[in-house]
């Protein structure tokens, strides 16, 4: 292998017809080894021989050959040698980077365990250097490929990276690389230990095997002082694993220059990797099509415009990979207003209020609903139980997308799902087939149903029950109880005494838009309690036509409520119509109705029943269902594929790993954990409450539990966890998860009772503008 001074027709072609459009103007090189041959003895580099020195002005006119970027700035550390003359190496790339660099440049430092960590903290405090190199290559063993890291990047490195909030640039070994299950403790526990010290690890963790990265990136997701590089990584897959498991922010662009400039490819092979290089190929062979090799640089330049393309990056997210993520990294090494301004979430939802009517489409999701002061508003990425903002913090997060989602986010089978349908189709003039088999599962698990209807969303699925309801009896009035959605039945409770829906929705809720002639069509009820049920169905009289209730939401029924109004319906013709919306999945498996024993005329499923994908299903008696035929009830997108793979793949997993007892079991263990920390601080006058897998948690201040309740999550948001007055626990909760909450919010608890003692709540938290969630049933 040679470094290559002159481009064949072939380098140009690909570079002008692949290249051009995908590789931005101004880019950042976050992995270059700058050469001069007086620091090697002869003969140690074959490849750079008759090279000659090759500085900065060397690689950018080397890149910008086959790059279209008009300016490249570089992260430069010297070639990591053993035989190396480093103090001269180093000082020789500070030097050049220094002169020859851009103003945004910056050099590391190659070091060894054997260094003077006093003289490497001078370098690193003087600014000379903005981090180390290190390398297996300086462990103090014979064979360096399986070193563990801290032989070669002991702990006084990291101490000093954590000090100057320096990078360290990490060239990963042993056989799994990034999936050695060494590898993965050493960098969780350094990381976790010097959080300040920014690591990036070299060629997406030394992913030259694809299956590594697939493996093992997932291993660090949750580690927010880490990146990658992409240097000399010629496999599309290995960038799409990264993409998946860490998201285009913390994906490095790197060209390993001057490695960038021979010609070859390393390929994956079993679980090893093996570099294709053009001296492998036999002088007598006669191919039969061309063979000629392009340089690494390129083949990785094409591979990562592959893996962006076939996972659906943005033109924004391409430049944050060639430059801004860089140049956030680096940004304390860098002149003030270098770095990109990061996206601010609380001035984000300002101005979404200007163009947004109420914000955003869901009245839960406002940030006056939490601290709108801080509230992040919006995010850049969500895997698991986390969630990363605009600006890259990562949150823990506990409100469970305003309950929406029980396995956790972008869970990895619900995705291959969904993915699959995306490949073949989601919409078009025939009907996606898997509508059959959904329906078929859905009526096993409701043996006393004949047919399914789907819609996607709860609010428009509700409306669709209740007309089939009231086609079905051929009434209107409906007596319900709970939260229900936003359509206009539910909403005429408060035409005329817009107290009606107080305890079920928020309290004063104005029914404006709705028509004045649905006054009295629907009668509110309590949850529990019997006469306030018979009171409904009396002012109802004979235009009684359904009951719409959720079985359970932060209580169980007391005797017999439910199997009561079952029998109720029966004897009046109703129908009994329950929504599990919210209970579905969470409460029991199918739904809160399993531990009742109750068999309803329809019930209806929607958030945790697809796990973050639009999707509902109302599923009910067929001679129920069938009058649906004669009411017009259609819409085009109730027809689309997405919907129902995901719910599909939810159903699977719901009942392989009996997800919903697993998730029961965890609430137990927090509700119970709430409540002694509520004991712990009676200043705060805590209220622990709700169902086992979303406990509730309220400030029983009176007029001060609003700002309470702000000053709160704002606690939490700075301790990295996002809550509300609802603890939504999804199946990706793992028990470290709820031990960092609740260790958070013991010490959140104990400043908040200090500031209410002090009389200091209104305070602190003034200004905070925030209102109270739904009530809903108590």
């Amino acid at each position: 292998m040679k470094y290559i001074k002159t481009l064949s027709e072939n380098d140009l072609h690909l570079s002008a017809s692949l290249l051009k459009a995908f590789v931005p103007d101004e880019i950042y090189d976050m992995h270059t080894h700058p050469y001069h041959p007086a620091h090697f003895p002869a003969g140690e580099w074959p490849f750079l021989e008759g090279a000659g020195i090759l500085g900065c002005a060397q690689h950018r006119n080397a890149l910008q050959r086959y790059m279209p970027a008009r300016k490249i700035h570089g992260l430069y550390f010297g070639m990591p040698r053993k035989t190396a003359d480093r103090d001269a190496m180093n000082a020789w790339v500070a030097k050049e980077v220094l002169q020859k660099g851009t103003g945004l440049s910056r050099s590391l430092m190659v070091v060894s365990p054997g260094d003077d960590p006093v003289q490497v903290a001078e370098q690193l405090r003087s600014g000379l250097f903005c981090g180390l190199k290190v390398y297996h290559c300086y462990a103090s063993r014979q064979d360096t490929m399986s070193a563990s890291i801290t032989e070669y990047a002991p702990e006084w490195m990291w101490e000093i990276l954590h000090e100057t909030k320096g990078v360290m640039l990490l060239h990963i070994v042993r056989d799994g690389a990034i999936d050695d299950k060494n590898n993965q403790e050493e960098i969780r526990r350094l990381c976790r230990a010097y959080p300040r010290a920014q690591l990036v690890l070299a060629h997406i963790a030394r992913s030259f095997n694809y299956r590594n990265a697939r493996n093992g990136l997932r291993t660090i997701a949750d580690l927010d002082n880490v990146v990658v590089d992409t240097s000399a990584i010629c496999e599309a897959e290995s960038f799409k694993a990264a993409i998946k498991a860490l998201g285009p922010k913390r994906i490095l662009w790197g060209s390993d220059f001057a490695v960038s400039e021979m010609r070859g490819r390393c390929i994956t092979t079993g679980n090893h990797f093996f570099w294709l290089h053009q001296e492998l190929i036999q002088k007598n062979y006669q191919p039969p099509t061309a063979n000629d090799m392009t340089l690494i640089g390129i083949e990785s330049l094409l591979s990562l415009r592959e893996a962006c393309e076939d996972e659906g990056l943005t033109k924004t997210d391409v430049e944050d990979i060639f430059l801004n993520n860089a140049l956030r990294l680096l940004r304390p090494h860098l002149p003030q207003q270098s770095a990109p301004e990061d996206i601010s979430g609380p001035g984000l939802w300002k101005q979404a209020r200007t163009v947004i009517s109420g914000g955003t489409g869901l009245l839960s999701k406002r940030a006056e609903m939490f601290d709108p002061r801080q509230w992040p508003s919006y995010f850049s990425r969500c895997s698991g139980c986390e969630v990363w903002d605009m600006a890259g913090r990562r949150y823990i997060d506990f409100a469970g997308g305003i309950g929406a989602v029980l396995l956790g986010y972008a869970d990895e089978d619900v995705n291959a799902a969904v993915q699959r349908r995306l490949a073949s189709g989601t919409y078009c003039s025939l009907v996606n087939p898997q509508e059959v088999e959904l329906a078929d599962k859905l009526l096993q698990l409701h043996p006393w149903a004949g047919k399914v209807r789907y819609a996607r969303g709860g609010g428009e699925a509700m409306a669709m029950a209740v007309r089939i309801a009231r086609a079905s009896t051929g009434k209107s009035g409906i007596a319900f109880c709970g939260y229900h959605g936003w359509h206009d039945w539910y909403l005429a409770a408060n035409l005329g005494a817009t107290g009606a829906l107080d305890g079920h929705l928020l309290p004063g809720l104005q029914p404006k838009g709705v028509p004045r002639e649905l006054a009295g069509t629907s009668v509110p009820f309590r949850y529990n309690d019997w006469n306030s049920f018979e009171a409904a169905i009396d002012a109802l009289g004979d235009n009684f036509a359904a009951v719409v209730m959720e079985p359970m939401r932060s209580q169980f029924p007391q005797d017999d409520f439910l199997k009561r109004i079952r029998e109720k319906c029966k004897q009046k013709n109703a129908v009994f119509v329950v929504d599990e919306i919210t209970s579905g999945l969470r409460y029991g498996f199918p739904g809160a109705l399993s531990k009742t024993g109750v068999e309803p005329d329809m019930v209806v499923y929607a958030k945790a029943m697809s796990n973050g994908f639009p999707f509902a299903a109302i599923i009910g008696r067929k001679e129920v269902m069938d009058e649906a035929d004669t009411s017009f009830i259609s819409s085009s997108y109730w027809t689309d594929g997405v919907g129902t793979a995901a719910a599909l793949a939810v159903l699977k997993k719901m009942q392989d790993l009996n997800v919903q007892q697993v998730v029961w079991e965890k609430g137990i263990k927090l509700q119970a954990a709430l409540k002694e920390l509520a004991a712990q601080y009676p200043a705060c006058k805590l209220l622990v409450g709700g169902m086992t897998s979303t406990p509730t948690l309220a400030f029983q201040l009176g007029e001060n539990a609003s700002a309470a309740k702000a000053l709160y999550i704002r606690k939490m948001l700075d301790k990295g966890f996002l809550v509300s007055s609802i603890f939504y626990l999804m199946f990706a909760h793992e028990e470290r998860h709820i031990s960092q909450l609740l260790q958070a919010l013991e010490i959140t608890f104990k400043e908040m009772q200090q500031t209410i003692i002090a009389g200091g709540l209104a305070n602190e938290a003034a200004g905070d503008g925030s209102q109270n969630g739904f009530a809903r049933l108590a």
